[in-house]
């Protein structure tokens, strides 16, 4: 087994590291969405509960895996917790902490009755067709043929970053299946680590060139939540108390791209 940067390995994740995780992570959510209602009240309670946070996909009302290929919103489970919260947001609006402690308790018994089945969901990666790298399924027509891509940690408990050349390997088979299977010239992301120099560096200065600006219409997926989660898979205290003193999270997602001959001849 090849050894990491750091020379040591992380010890795995337990069950009550992961229930500490989700539980921290909602929290953190539900601050998220104090703060997005009372700064754009324009939103109303739903959309935000289903759009810019992930808080259904962590509790029992989820019947799925962890990323569920059907949401079950229209249905009773869902939609009596979604209309409790709802009724404590109208009755915290100018109460942050209130409104986070009363609604994180609607969600705490659907979540816990989730936590071992989401400990043991394994299915994220295996969707991943090229290590830590996931392609999107056609290509994206953005100033040329572009493939979209999406990153995980396989590598977990450690970090990903400990092991350049295996990120090294897989950039290299995405490479290939981009050119090979669609027909593309360019690879790009759309990701918060685009603002995160240990990622960047494994890129050519093309697509530092070809970065865009930080994207602040926050959605539910890992784009813009990934920051909160450590490379061990619990939660990272540090990003989420730079969130809660500030009130903006330490990393928004950029877009970037660049040549694929350009980042083979880099890799090589």
């Amino acid at each position: 087994m090849t050894e990491p940067l750091s020379g040591r390995h992380n010890p795995p994740k337990t069950l009550e590291e992961h229930r500490e995780y989700l539980f921290e992570i909602v929290r953190l959510m539900l601050f998220y969405m104090h703060l997005q209602l009372n700064e754009h009240p324009e939103e109303n309670f739903v959309f935000v509960l289903r759009n810019r946070v992930d808080i259904y996909r962590k509790t029992d009302a989820n019947p799925g895996p962890l990323n569920p290929p059907d949401l079950h919103f229209d249905e009773e489970p869902w939609l009596c917790m979604e209309r409790a919260a709802e009724q404590c947001w109208q009755a915290h609006r100018t109460d942050r902490a209130g409104f986070e402690a009363e609604a994180f308790e609607i969600f705490r018994p659907s979540i816990e009755r989730r936590v071992e089945r989401d400990f043991h969901d394994g299915s994220v990666l295996k969707r991943y067709q090229c290590g830590c790298f996931r392609h999107d399924l056609a290509l994206k027509k953005i100033e040329g043929e572009c493939l979209g891509f999406h990153i995980a940690n396989d590598k977990a408990p450690d970090s990903l970053f400990d092991y350049p050349s295996h990120i090294r390997d897989c950039l290299l088979k995405l490479c290939d299946v981009a050119e090979q299977q669609f027909g593309a010239k360019h690879l790009c992301t759309s990701t918060w680590l685009n603002c995160y120099p240990r990622f960047l560096a494994l890129f050519p200065d093309e697509w530092q060139q070809n970065l865009g600006k930080e994207n602040h219409e926050v959605g539910w997926g890992y784009g813009h939540w990934g920051q909160f989660i450590s490379a061990r898979g619990t939660y990272n205290k540090r990003n989420g108390d730079y969130f809660r003193k500030n009130g903006r999270m330490p990393y928004y997602p950029r877009f970037s791209k660049c040549r694929i001959d350009v980042l083979r001849a880099f890799l090589k």
